[in-house]
């Protein structure tokens, strides 16, 4: 075919209306690919055993990257059976105690009244003016 929109003779196709054909089935495609990879992605990381676990998550991550042709279910199968589980780190509250500890450190010590104790009322009110 010549590179002109002249009109096409019976039967055949003209190049804008190929063009517009291919650039449409570039366009459906890569969605449908970006959706099965989505899904793929999901289920490996999402699955029993592999979920919450950052250790499995990294690997599955990793091993879904290094093999596309392994469906989620099989990376996520693989993982629970090859990749030891990671330990459970401390909850939400040993992290606020320890945050409160260290935080407590970093605070100038207030001044003592007269009689050696603390006055914490004009302590707290430096510290924390009205708004």
């Amino acid at each position: 075919m010549s590179g002109n929109n002249a009109p096409a003779a019976a039967g055949t196709i003209t190049q804008a209306d190929h063009d517009a054909a291919v650039t449409s089935a570039e366009t459906k495609g890569h969605a449908a690919g970006v959706t099965a990879e989505n899904k793929r992605l999901s289920t490996a990381l999402g699955a029993d055993g592999v979920k919450g676990d950052g250790g499995r998550m990294a690997a599955a991550l990793d091993l879904a990257g290094k093999s596309p042709a392994m469906s989620g279910e099989d990376v996520a199968a693989f993982v629970v059976a090859n990749v030891a589980a990671s330990k459970p780190t401390a909850g939400a509250t040993a992290y606020e105690q320890s945050r409160v500890a260290a935080a407590g450190l970093a605070q100038p010590a207030p001044k003592r009244a007269e009689g050696g104790s603390i006055n914490w009322a004009e302590f707290r009110a430096k510290k924390q003016p009205a708004r």
